[in-house]
């Protein structure tokens, strides 16, 4: 008994200690933040995922909503708090911060229909929050990436501006080559894009808005950002043609780039998995940079 006694003080005292040492870095999600935005004439709102506590200055992730959604999707329906603070506090990602714009119906392009949301991004949210929030600075502490309308525009942001992000990611991203006629895409598909590309659809406006005639002049940049794809091959809108033909013109251009088709749809069941792969892609970046 005299054993026995001693050995449960002795485990008392270290769970006592190792309830006095406090947990890895979680993390704080400020929602629906703004800031005034000069190139959209009003407030642009966002949510921002911090580490806490919060070293500075963070890498940053820009991580952009699909069709239909606003600043706080991610959260809500992706669980990303819930998934950065795990591989924080695993040590499987360094501490970094997460933002999470309104980007409206927009495509993040600039046009008559939604206002200069590209401008938006670049000009007014990035400068802004980075300095308000002591994050990103440059780009090799930031990264950009989006699902479906997000992938889209993160890809485009990214390919167009190759020294502003050190990563892009598109998850599901709605992607589609260069058109020659309307009728290369599906009225339900121009629906979805909002009179973003023209109201009717104008096939010469999608086409200068596009990125695959960006990839010449991406390989041809003395720095560009690492690029992961992931899509469904359950995608019921056939996003995976569009995906793998991104894929294929990177390669035949000599672009290294990370591609993965899992098994899902176009679902936030599949977002929420496939984060956690971008996360640590971009981890993994941030480390190989900083050694």
């Amino acid at each position: 008994m005299i054993h026995r006694r001693s050995f449960i003080r002795r485990a008392a005292a270290a769970l006592a200690v190792l309830a006095a040492v406090p947990t890895a870095a979680a993390g704080e999600l400020k929602e629906s933040l703004s800031i005034e935005s000069p190139s959209l004439g009003r407030e642009m709102t966002y949510s921002i995922f911090l580490p806490d506590p919060a070293p500075g200055p963070l890498p940053v992730l820009y991580l952009l909503h699909g069709l239909g959604g606003h600043e706080r999707d991610w959260q809500v329906l992706g669980k990303i708090e819930e998934t950065a603070s795990r591989l924080i506090r695993e040590a499987a990602i360094p501490p970094m911060a997460i933002v999470m714009p309104d980007g409206a119906n927009s495509w993040y392009v600039n046009s008559p229909a939604h206002g200069r949301y590209e401008d938006a991004i670049l000009n007014d949210l990035i400068p802004m929050v980075e300095q308000k929030h002591r994050v990103g600075g440059d780009r090799s502490r930031r990264g950009i990436a989006g699902l479906s309308m997000g992938g889209y525009g993160a890809f485009r942001l990214a390919f167009r501006n190759p020294g502003t992000f050190s990563m892009t990611a598109g998850l599901s991203a709605a992607i589609f080559p260069d058109l020659k006629k309307p009728g290369d895409v599906s009225n339900q598909q121009i629906g979805f894009f909002k009179g973003a590309f023209g109201e009717p659809f104008d096939v010469a406006a999608f086409n200068r808005q596009n990125f695959f005639s960006d990839i010449p002049s991406l390989k041809a940049a003395s720095t560009r950002p690492a690029i992961w794809i992931t899509v469904g091959d359950d995608d019921g809108f056939r996003l995976y043609e569009g995906n793998i033909a991104l894929y294929l013109a990177l390669k035949q251009a000599g672009i290294p780039v990370e591609f993965r088709m899992t098994d899902g749809n176009h679902t936030w069941r599949l977002w929420r998995s496939e984060i956690e792969s971008v996360l640590r892609f971009y981890g993994r970046i941030l480390r190989a940079r900083a050694e």
